[in-house]
């Protein structure tokens, strides 16, 4: 470790690793501190009894030509370090006794659409030629200023109209039917909130992210993406320093001028911190404007060891029925209600390195709250236990049978490994109103990165806010 460096990065999650790995390969001296043991943030994986499980990941866009997460890993020259498989179907939806295969295509999602509600499809078509619109026009707008620039007021065509509405409002515009409302509104869990409170834009943008360029999977594990951008930070001559937790972040006359870091002072002309916003503030001093905003939901896991193959999709999601904001209702008193959905990631059928022979290796999900109905280290067994009933009875029958290890995971397992406040699965909430901090901060030479920023959550997201991170630091050096 050297005494100063042109830039430090603050948390070597997606966000913080390709700011800084970009910042070096424009020639600047970087240096990534991590205060945890391994890097990756969300985006990690690990080994129980021979079988392999990302930590919360289901898929990730942006992997396709023209994806922010493909740029990041070309402009690295890292993209054949990682390997992506593409998912088609994206996902098979159960709502209820009802089974509905989302195809991996906008084309063929149309068609599946037409032929739930012949008689809308007129307004299906206005609907996804809507969002393509938006979704278009918010790709080439920087993304610190989708929500806030009063230039874009009546000239960005819908995307003026729905940057400040929530994604029910944009379906009620133009679909009824309740089949394809729930299907279009079925990957609302990874937005972390029903349709009636998340941002149409937010919303609109990953579905639509998905539906042209395609859901993939990362083949052998989702930390197979982080080594890839720690090796393009490495070989652009920057470097990575785990268990290295930043305790202060310094200003000399009004700006930047270094951290404390395992108790060691380190100059820095600029600092990127890519940790909890929360954190960040305490560390430097910042006034950000946080008090508005509320930290998105969290995630309860079981991850399930199954020595039998167990034939089954690669992602699954259960609704009890077509009424996809009810499954929100009890996220803070009941994981596994009546109300409740989850998600089923089978990682076996895409990487046969991630579990044994004739084995699956399975991760059960579910909308948590923080704050839960009991202590979660008080009842995490239990819970565990009736989340895996719950996948039994409603899309797994006979997955017990099968299982020879499980584990779980909290909001308080994700808070510890990643300093996620509330184990945040994406920062503030993605919801009407929640106009997250841009890049840049009040103290000149201070930036920000990751999923508490600009554009949200999700892998691809903050690979991009790592994009922006970088071109505002560059031009202020």
């Amino acid at each position: 470790m050297n005494d100063s460096y042109d830039v430090i990065v603050i948390g070597a999650g997606i966000g913080g690793l390709a700011a800084g790995a970009l910042l070096a390969k424009k020639g600047l001296s970087v240096a990534v501190f991590e205060a945890h043991k391994k890097p990756g943030g969300y985006c990690t994986s690990f080994k129980r009894k021979g079988f392999m499980f990302d930590s919360v990941l289901d898929a990730v866009s942006g992997a396709g030509e023209g994806g922010w997460l493909r740029r990041v890993l070309k402009r690295l020259d890292v993209d054949g370090e990682v390997g992506f498989v593409r998912l088609d179907p994206l996902r098979v939806d159960v709502f209820g006794g009802e089974r509905i295969t989302i195809p991996g295509g906008i084309k063929d999602i149309r068609e599946l659409l037409y032929s739930l509600a012949p008689d809308e499809k007129e307004g299906i078509s206005g609907l996804l030629a809507t969002m393509d619109e938006i979704y278009r026009k918010a790709m080439v707008t920087p993304p610190e200023t989708l929500y806030t620039d009063p230039r874009l007021d009546g000239r960005a065509g819908p995307l003026s109209k729905y940057r400040r509405l929530s994604y029910k409002a944009l379906l009620d515009d133009f679909v009824k039917d309740k089949r394809v409302r729930a299907v279009m509104s079925d990957r609302s869990a990874f937005m972390g909130l029903p349709p009636s409170k998340v941002s149409a834009l937010a919303m609109t943008t990953m579905f639509m992210t998905y539906a042209s360029g395609g859901g993939y999977r990362i083949k052998d594990g989702a930390e197979r993406l982080t080594d890839a951008l720690v090796s393009g930070l490495r070989k652009a001559g920057g470097e990575l320093y785990t268990k290295s937790p930043v305790t202060e972040i310094h200003q000399m006359d009004g700006k930047v001028s270094g951290v404390d870091v395992s108790g060691r002072e380190v100059k820095a002309k600029a600092v990127v911190s890519a940790i909890d916003a929360g954190l960040t503030a305490g560390l430097s001093g910042a006034k950000p404007g946080y008090a508005s905003l509320k930290h998105s939901i969290s995630f309860f896991m079981v991850y399930l060891c199954l020595d039998t193959a167990f034939e089954m999709p690669d992602s699954m999601g259960y609704y009890p029925g077509y009424d996809v904001e009810g499954t929100f209702a009890d996220v803070a008193a009941d994981i596994a209600s009546p109300n409740a959905s989850m998600e089923v990631i089978n990682y076996s059928n895409i990487s046969s390195g991630m579990t044994k022979a004739g084995g699956a290796s399975v991760m059960l999900m579910s909308k948590a709250a923080y704050n839960y109905k009991e202590d979660w280290k008080a009842c995490k067994g239990r819970e565990m236990d009736r989340l895996v009933d719950f996948a039994e009875r409603n899309v797994l029958p006979g997955l017990k049978d099968c299982i020879s290890y499980a584990e779980a995971a909290t909001p308080l397992t994700l808070e510890r490994y990643t300093g996620n406040s509330c184990g945040a699965a994406f920062g503030w909430e993605q919801g009407v109103g929640n106009v997250r901090p841009g890049a840049m901060t009040d103290i000149p030479g201070l930036y920000l990165a990751g999923h508490w920023t600009y554009p949200g959550g999700g892998i691809e997201s903050v690979a991009a806010s790592g994009i922006v991170a970088a071109e505002k630091v560059a031009a202020y050096l």
